[in-house]
């Protein structure tokens, strides 16, 4: 294996390992605040704010010789996705089903998909704006 290569691999683990826990900070600030919630607050939250988070990184560093593929291997793959979770999301929507939540369980899915696109385009067209 080549240096180059274990130098991305160590870029998104450390990546992983901020986001993760920003993750988990996250996920217990909500639980404390909202502990009988039935709707999956943290997960939706977190997974918003990736979407729009990463289209303001991929936005940000189209043209940007400066921010090398190491720092896009720790923002991207790895905070972003130690910090955002499409198991949990899943999870999470199979149990509001198993429960009867049918409504709350499309609410959930319409939002975490739908919102997610139009977050990480709009992310996308904030960040291609406040960089000309």
């Amino acid at each position: 294996m080549n240096s180059e290569l274990i130098r991305h691999g160590v870029a998104a683990m450390l990546g992983g390992g901020f986001g993760s826990l920003a993750r988990f900070a996250f996920g217990a600030w909500m639980v404390h605040h909202h502990p009988d919630a039935k709707m999956p607050w943290a997960t939706l939250g977190v997974n918003l704010a990736g979407c729009l988070i990463i289209g303001l990184v991929y936005g940000w560093v189209a043209d940007r010789w400066f921010m090398g593929i190491h720092l896009r291997y720790f923002l991207v793959t790895g905070f972003l996705g130690g910090f955002t979770t499409f198991s949990a999301f899943s999870i999470e929507t199979d149990l509001l089903f198993r429960r009867g939540e049918s409504l709350l369980a499309w609410v959930y899915i319409l939002i975490s998909v739908g919102g997610g696109l139009v977050l990480a385009w709009a992310g996308e067209r904030i960040s291609v704006a406040l960089s000309t």
